[in-house]
């Protein structure tokens, strides 16, 4: 059974991890201990190996204390991190289905000032009362069902397939089916990054002996009107980018009413929904977009590459190139 008499060799052993000593580490070891204990996980390094699964709410110092005490870590798929900004974790015991949610009670601060004095620096009182504050004092605790699909489990991947759009592997069953295509969360519109894409700005394809330059241009019309081209392709890229069409306008120097004017012109003349605008609230609205408009970027920069490889390779064969 883990003693809470090995409190001090645990938090030395979270230091170590961690690199430092903070009132996080001390709860982060603390909350492993008591989450544990809950649901009959004694040996976590051995014997229980296997049996832990961790749940993390903050990602902050205590889940590298979590991590230092419970041996569950992200690599191993025995730790999930749930992005709740909360100082909780739940810890959930594989062989018997048992799992329990501890929480930081939010006055467990205040309670800590006084309860010791002095100290080298600001977080030294803190640390010092929360090593001899009870758990009680410290968490709340709660049991609590956990759906545990198969493809979250740890071991090997049970599926792994190619998204459509960017080409790249998907692995545990994180792919997302839209429009009839399998493509992965970044290319559906949850992509925490953009590409950047260089072909967006200008530039000299090649020089020759007397440094001539060839540059191309390429946009696509309807009915003699053009609709789409780098210029539209840079407000949607930016648009991608910030999640906002204001923004994306100041990036690209127009105003908000002209890029709206941009955006419903391009989609009436080619047919299809660009952007899908969220409704403001707290934090504001905001703008993504649509599984077509990137796909419909794919293809532009289909005919973008395949331009410039005709138009370099006839520059080459009629000028010759600068060596």
């Amino acid at each position: 059974m883990v003693s809470p008499l090995n409190f001090e060799t645990l938090l030395r052993e979270s230091v170590k991890v961690h690199g430092h000593l903070c009132p996080g580490q001390v709860l982060g070891v603390k909350m492993s201990l008591l989450g544990m204990r809950k649901v009959g996980i004694y040996d976590p390094r051995s014997s229980d190996k296997k049996n832990l699964l961790v749940f993390v709410e903050l990602d902050r110092c205590a889940t590298d204390a979590i991590q230092s005490v419970t041996g569950c870590s992200l690599g191993r798929r025995t730790m999930k991190f749930m992005d709740y900004g909360k100082m909780a974790a739940t810890f959930v015991n594989l062989r018997t289905g048992k799992a329990v949610r501890v929480s930081g009670k939010g006055d467990a601060r205040e309670k800590a000032k006084g309860i010791k004095k002095g100290g080298e620096h600001k977080y030294a009182e803190q640390i010092a009362a929360y090593k001899i504050m009870s758990e009680d004092e410290l968490f709340d605790t709660e049991e609590v069902d956990v759906r545990l699909r198969p493809e979250d489990m740890p071991g090997k991947p049970l599926k792994r397939v190619k998204c459509e759009l960017c080409k790249e592997d998907v692995q545990d069953m994180r792919e997302v089916h839209k429009k009839g295509k399998v493509v992965c969360r970044a290319c559906a519109g949850g992509g925490y990054y953009t590409v950047r894409r260089p072909f967006l700005f200008s530039s000299a394809m090649h020089k020759c002996h007397n440094d001539m330059a060839i540059r191309s241009k390429l946009w696509i019309e309807v009915e003699g009107e053009p609709v789409f081209g780098r210029g539209r392709l840079s407000l949607l890229d930016e648009i991608r980018r910030h999640g906002s069409i204001n923004r994306a306008a100041r990036e690209v120097g127009i105003s908000y009413r002209k890029a709206w004017s941009h955006i419903k012109a391009m989609e009436e003349r080619l047919g299809i929904k660009l952007v899908e605008r969220r409704a403001g609230g707290k934090n504001g609205g905001g703008a993504t977009l649509t599984h077509e408009a990137i796909e419909f970027f794919e293809r532009y920069e289909q005919m973008e590459a395949g331009v410039r490889e005709i138009v370099d390779e006839k520059f080459r064969k009629v000028f010759g190139t600068k060596e």
